[in-house]
């Protein structure tokens, strides 16, 4: 499978500041990538500039960076900026405020929505914040295998940009045994019982924090669509974000 990254990429123009607030160009491709949009999800790409990696030190909290990072993704109101780089910083990355931020700012943005609060910064001091922090370590990258789910990346040569990987790269956790039984009927908004608890317990490995109450509201809908949105099938589609857990969203839980 491919690798998949997460993070903020340039306004509605192509530009660094500027532009409508929240983000005009967000849609889905043909490939289930949302290539166009201000804050997107992308292939994994080489960086011209170099990749540095910073690692966290704590498994779990990778798997909530790359879920923080694919729901700000599929947010319509969170827009690129520089100007309002904080927006998604302030108002959460998944926030009903339309807003703007940059890349570093999305990172942090992520970071806070964990609970780590972290210091302002920037790509040119990114990678001293994060360490000094005491939950990440400095890594080097030379090839795509050095990589782990939930990596934050950032360029070598600053400034210059940062992403989360979300997807396709090594699993930073082992997965435990689900305790609710698989549902076999389609799960969607409404929904309740086991097997919702059994949705929601498989989404939580994947880095959600969702209360486990058998009941398919909002909160699980963000949820499902973030996790569609940077996972394939069995044959190396892209997951439909349709919101909706039928058979192939369940193997896709299954296999994570």
């Amino acid at each position: 499978m491919a690798i998949l990254i997460g993070s903020a990429r340039h306004d509605e123009n192509g530009n660094l500041t500027g532009g409508k607030v929240g983000d005009q160009k967000q849609k889905i491709a043909s490939d289930g990538l949302d290539h166009s949009g201000e804050v997107s999800v992308q292939n994994f790409y080489n960086h011209k500039k170099g990749w540095v990696i910073l690692r966290t030190k704590d498994g779990n909290l990778a798997n909530a960076l790359g879920f923080c990072m694919a729901v700000a993704c599929n947010n319509p109101n969170i827009g690129y900026d520089q100007s309002n780089r904080l927006g998604a910083y302030k108002y959460g990355v998944d926030t009903k405020t339309k807003t703007e931020t940059d890349c570093s700012g999305l990172v942090r943005a992520c970071l806070k929505q964990c609970g780590h609060d972290v210091a302002n910064f920037t790509t040119a001091n990114e990678a001293s914040v994060l360490v000094n922090s005491g939950l990440f370590e400095k890594k080097t990258y030379s090839k795509q295998s050095d990589l782990c789910n939930g990596d934050i990346l950032v360029t070598k040569k600053t400034p210059g940009h940062t992403v989360i990987v979300l997807s396709g790269a090594k699993a930073r956790t082992v997965k435990e045994q689900n305790p609710y039984a698989e549902p076999t009927n389609t799960l969607k908004k409404g929904s309740k019982g086991n097997g919702v608890k059994w949705l929601q317990w498989e989404l939580n490995e994947s880095g959600a924090n969702l209360t486990i109450d058998g009941d398919f509201g909002n909160n699980t809908l963000t949820a499902i669509k973030a996790f569609q949105s940077c996972h394939f099938d069995e044959k190396g589609k892209r997951l439909t974000v349709d919101g909706v857990c039928g058979s192939k969203t369940r193997l896709a839980l299954k296999s994570v």
